[in-house]
């Protein structure tokens, strides 16, 4: 009805009128048949072929301008509603508040969110990843229980990255109850290495300093090997990502004598790939709960992570272990690209 003219549909009731069929209407107007009879019928009920007045106002937008700035903001997501209502106007001549510009392309099912942070993939790394995970799409369960996962993480005493949410009534914001404690530099934190197995966890170490790739091969002789010995047996496979300080000279002869007498294997492992690593969520976990104490310094806090490292649920690394091959499938459907792990 909307795409016939008022005029055309006066022309229509006239032919109406002279005797015609609607066939034959049709045929002249070069309209469907289904269209002139509800015309006819539209005249017929009330006399009239005008549209009825619309209550409320008017839409500001038609469907080409909700086409601009769809295109628009596809284009540049990082564009704000500000800047979208600006471009309209100087392509369209159309003036819209930028309330208005976010109705519109939520309608469209664009909706402004906090972008995740992720690492800048190269081109290069995203072929590696893909790599990676074809080589591992057909591993089951029981390949992955024979690795050994490695990390290193740091724990702040105050001032972590992680938001606080808080219940709080109209004017108590400012209560010390109500507020996130912050002191300078972070007041304190302890830098850690670990080692998780699917037979539980590894040792924990906190690490003093920086980290060399002279501390990392102690890790490694001390630690490391031990717990993959211990939790695994020999020739477990043994992860580390791509630090410096893990592809070190000493680091890597160290780990091919133990190859070369079949004690462990070295993971070939893709460049910034967090998502594949489970430790990551293990860090996760570990931060949540060691957040139930209030260490007052940092040598508190390291008992507290490593208490609650020595608690952390078998059920938890066992889907942590689950979640393996829908990491791998996840990057074979990105195409190496980022996933939501």
């Amino acid at each position: 009805m909307a795409k016939i003219s008022v005029a055309d549909r006066h022309r229509i009731i006239i032919y109406y009128q002279d005797g015609l069929s609607q066939r034959e209407i049709a045929r002249k107007c070069k309209f469907s048949r289904t269209a002139i009879q509800n015309i006819i019928k539209k005249f017929n009920e009330t006399g009239s072929v005008e549209d009825k007045k619309r209550c409320g106002r008017p839409k500001k937008l038609g469907e080409r301008q909700e086409k601009f700035l769809r295109l628009q903001s596809l284009r540049n997501r990082t564009k704000t509603s500000t800047e979208l209502a600006q471009d309209l106007q100087e392509a369209t001549g159309v003036s819209v508040d930028s309330s208005t510009v976010r109705r519109s392309l939520l309608k469209s099912g664009l909706r402004g969110c906090v972008a995740i942070k992720k690492p800048l993939f190269r081109k290069g790394n995203k072929q590696k990843r893909l790599q990676y995970a074809r080589e591992h799409s057909n591993w089951k369960i029981e390949d992955w229980k024979t690795v050994l996962w490695t990390d290193e993480s740091k724990f702040e005493l105050f001032g972590g990255k992680r938001r606080q949410f808080v219940r709080r009534r109209k004017g108590e914001a400012y209560q010390e109850a109500c507020l996130k404690p912050t002191v300078k530099h972070g007041g304190g934190s302890v830098m850690v290495w670990g080692c998780i197995s699917a037979n539980g966890v590894g040792d924990l170490i906190r690490i003093n300093g920086k980290l060399t790739a002279t501390q990392y091969l102690q890790i490694l002789q001390q630690h490391a090997v031990p717990s993959g010995q211990r939790l695994i047996g020999n020739k477990f496979l043994f992860q580390h990502d791509n630090d410096p300080k893990h592809t070190a000279r000493i680091v890597k002869n160290y780990l091919q004598e133990l190859e070369d007498v079949e004690i462990l294997r070295v993971m070939n492992w893709p460049p910034q790939s967090p998502d594949l690593n489970i430790i990551e969520h293990v860090w996760d976990y570990l931060d949540r709960a060691r957040r139930k104490s209030q260490p007052k310094n940092a040598d508190e806090l390291f008992e507290v992570l490593q208490t609650e490292w020595r608690k952390i649920p078998m059920e938890i690394i066992n889907n942590l272990y689950e979640s393996c091959t829908r990491r791998i499938d996840a990057v074979i459907k990105a195409k190496g690209g980022h996933t939501k792990y």
